[in-house]
C-alpha cells in the first residue's frame, strides 16, 4: 500500500490496523540516521481518542516517507490534564538484531562476501535481502561463521571484508565499498554564512601507538616483542592498546603489519555543524567546513543527520567524520593562530613598554 510523503501512518504488528497518525506535535518528528550506527524516529502524540494514537505502543509500526520503524520505546505521560505518548521507533533493518542464523560453520572456511552472505541470510524469516554494491574481490577466512544475530553478522562481515557502508532500505540490505557510497556534492559549509554553528569536538582517548604482539601458537613462533610508532610517541606521548594475538603468523614483519592496524595516530576530531534552513544533506555526501576566521578548511564526509522532515524551520544537524587528514588540516589552522596570537601579544608588550610606571 502506498501513502503520502508526509503521512505518518501507524499499524498494528500484525499489520491488521493501518491509521494515519493526525494529532502530534510536527515539530518532533525526528529522523536520525548515523552510517553503520542507526536509524530511528522519533515523535510526540497527544491524546485524540483516536485508533492511531492507540496503536502507538511498543512493536507496532510507523511507516514514514517509504520506510517502515518499529515501536520500541514508548513514554506514556500525563501532565497538566495533557495525555501525550512520545515514542522512538527503530529502522526494520534493526529486527535483525533479534534474528539468528544458529547454523555455524566450524573451523575456519573461506568465504566470498556474497558466500557469506547467503549463508548469514539462509532460512532467516522476514523476507530480508541484500544487495552489493562495489568491488569485494577475493575470499576471506572465517572462523566458526554462524551462531549469531544477524545484524552481528554483519558487523563481522563488514571488518573481515572492509565493508564501507551498510545501508538499510526497506527490508532490502545494501553494502557498499568507498568509492560506491562516497558522493562529493563540491559544496561548502561555511559558518556564519551558511550555517551558524559549527562545533568541533577533539577526543584523543582512543589514541593507541604501541602494543604488544604475541604468538599464541602452540610452539610459538617468536618471543612477544612492542610494536610501536615513534612519531606519534614523540608528539602525543605513549598510548598503549591492548595486545594483538596471533596462532598462525610466523614472521615478525608480517605480525608487525598486524598489530600497527590497532593504532590510532592522532585524536579524533567529530564536526557537528547546524545547516540553513531547507538545506538538503545526506548521509554519503563529502562537503568542504570552513570557519573563516580560525582560516580552517578541510573535506569532510557526511556521516550521521539528524532531520526534522516536518518542520521547516528546524535545521538539520550535521556530524562529518574524523579522519587523519581533518585533524591535520585543523591542527595546522590553530597552529597558525597560536603564533598570530604569541606575535600580537608580544607586538602589544613591546608597544606598552613605555607606558607602565609613573614619571
Amino acid at each position: 500500500m502506498a501513502y503520502q510523503k508526509n503521512k505518518v501512518v501507524v499499524q498494528s504488528r500484525d499489520k491488521a490496523t493501518t491509521q494515519v497518525l493526525a494529532n502530534f506535535d510536527f515539530n518532533t518528528l525526528q529522523i536520525t540516521r548515523t552510517k553503520n550506527e542507526a536509524y530511528q524516529l522519533d515523535l510526540t502524540a497527544y491524546d485524540d481518542g483516536s485508533v492511531a494514537f492507540n496503536l502507538l505502543t511498543i512493536e507496532n509500526l510507523i511507516i514514514f516517507d517509504g520506510q517502515t520503524y518499529v515501536i520500541k520505546q514508548a513514554t506514556d505521560d500525563n501532565t497538566g490534564g495533557i495525555h501525550s505518548v512520545a515514542i522512538t521507533a527503530m529502522h526494520i533493518f534493526y529486527q535483525l538484531n533479534q534474528l539468528y542464523q544458529y547454523n555455524v560453520k566450524t573451523g575456519d572456511n573461506s568465504f566470498t562476501l556474497q558466500q557469506a552472505l547467503k549463508y548469514l541470510f539462509a532460512g532467516v524469516a522476514g523476507g530480508y535481502a541484500y544487495r552489493i554494491h562495489g568491488t569485494f574481490n577475493g575470499s576471506k577466512t572465517l572462523t566458526d561463521f554462524g551462531n549469531t544475530p544477524i545484524v552481528e553478522g554483519l558487523s563481522t562481515l563488514k571488518s573481515t571484508f572492509g565493508i564501507y557502508a551498510i545501508v538499510p532500505d526497506g527490508l532490502t540490505i545494501h553494502l557498499y565499498d568507498e568509492k560506491s557510497y562516497v558522493t562529493d556534492t563540491n559544496k561548502v559549509f561555511r559558518y556564519l554564512y551558511d550555517t551558524a554553528q559549527v562545533q568541533l569536538q577533539f577526543d584523543s582517548s582512543t589514541m593507541v601507538n604501541a602494543v604488544q604482539a604475541v604468538s599464541t601458537a602452540e610452539k610459538p613462533a617468536f618471543k612477544p616483542f612492542t610494536v610501536k610508532n615513534d612519531a606519534s610517541i614523540a608528539k602525543w606521548g605513549l598510548k598503549q592498546g591492548a595486545r594483538v594475538e596471533s596462532d598462525t603468523i610466523t614472521d615478525t614483519n608480517a605480525m608487525k603489519t598486524l598489530a600497527s592496524q590497532s593504532f590510532v595516530l592522532e585524536p579524533t576530531i567529530s564536526l557537528t555543524v547546524t545547516t540553513a534552513v531547507n538545506e538538503a544533506v545526506t548521509i554519503g555526501e563529502k562537503w568542504t567546513v570552513q570557519i573563516p576566521a580560525q582560516q580552517i578548511t578541510t573535506k569532510v564526509e557526511v556521516i550521521s543527520v539528524v532531520d526534522f522532515p516536518l518542520s521547516p524551520t528546524t535545521p538539520q544537524q550535521v556530524t562529518l567524520n574524523n579522519t587523519r587528514v581533518n585533524f591535520l588540516d585543523i591542527q595546522k589552522a590553530q597552529l597558525n593562530q597560536l603564533k598570530q596570537a604569541q606575535t600580537n601579544a608580544k607586538n602589544s608588550a613591546v608597544g606598552n613598554m613605555w607606558t607602565v610606571g609613573e614619571v
